[in-house]
């Protein structure tokens, strides 16, 4: 009986002294306090103000993922889709309203440069549930914001290519090697090298989003709108509601002239 309880008691301060350990700080060592998002005060200000513009560009490639996620909010909200969805659905999305679309006689197409627009094209009428107009708008919301935070992003990984190499000319100076300064230097080495990754990859994710959406809304209508202007018969699309070239054996088409149908 003793020896049972014994072992129980045993048992017992083991699991206290387990519980105590695991509750210490880890013996690491910790992380410098630009790596924490702190930048620290030194005397010398070259030094000061580096610090605070490394801080300063975290906190902006901190925002990246939720600027990228908004610019695409509406156009969520018009696919039917929750703001939350994954870019991938809203891709899935639009490329079935397209289709929706173009057998109903409207074709899409989704220009870039100079400016984001979605052309949308009446070849035929029919009736469709789907209002194109208010997919362009959608669309061409979604596209203008999704490059601006593409082309945000670029600039950011420029500011931190170009910090770290300030970072480098500043740890040749006497005050970069006194004090904390030559921890918070190598801190930042690691924090910049991170943001360029990062700032490259979102800038990444937000322009392939809007290539993946102009592949998606794809239905012919460059080719067509095209033939409005120059008279040239558009190459016919296998299996499209909207047509295009003439039928095998049919007489030439007239040569086409610009007309209401067509509704950028």
């Amino acid at each position: 009986m003793r020896m049972r309880l014994s072992s129980r008691r045993s048992f017992a301060w083991a699991f206290v002294v387990a519980a105590s350990l695991s509750s210490l700080p880890a013996c690491g060592p910790s992380l410098s306090q630009i790596e924490q998002g702190k930048a620290i005060t030194t005397k010398e200000p070259a030094l000061d103000d580096f610090f605070k513009s490394v801080v300063a560009l975290r906190s902006e490639v901190d925002r990246a993922e939720g600027d990228r996620k908004a610019a695409r909010a509406e156009l969520m909200k018009t696919l039917g889709l929750a703001e939350t969805a994954e870019a991938s659905a809203a891709l899935e999305a639009a490329a079935k309203k397209a289709k929706t679309l173009d057998e109903a006689g409207t074709a899409l197409h989704l220009e870039l440069t100079p400016d984001a627009k979605l052309i949308v094209l009446v070849q035929k009428r029919g009736k469709s549930s789907e209002d194109p107009e208010a997919l362009a708008k959608a669309v061409e919301q979604s596209v203008k914001a999704s490059l601006d935070v593409a082309r945000r992003m670029g600039d950011l990984e420029q500011r931190a290519r170009f910090l770290d190499t300030k970072r480098t000319e500043l740890s040749t100076t006497p005050a970069a090697k006194s004090g904390d300064a030559p921890r918070e230097l190598e801190g930042a080495r690691v924090v910049l090298a991170d943001l360029r990754g990062r700032a490259t990859t979102e800038a990444g994710l937000a322009s392939s989003f809007v290539v993946g959406l102009a592949m998606a809304l794809e239905t012919g209508a460059a080719d067509t709108a095209l033939a409005k202007f120059t008279g040239k018969t558009p190459r016919p699309r296998p299996g499209g509601g909207g047509g295009g070239g003439a039928p095998a054996g049919a007489s030439p088409a007239p040569k086409p002239k610009p007309s209401d149908d067509f509704e950028p």
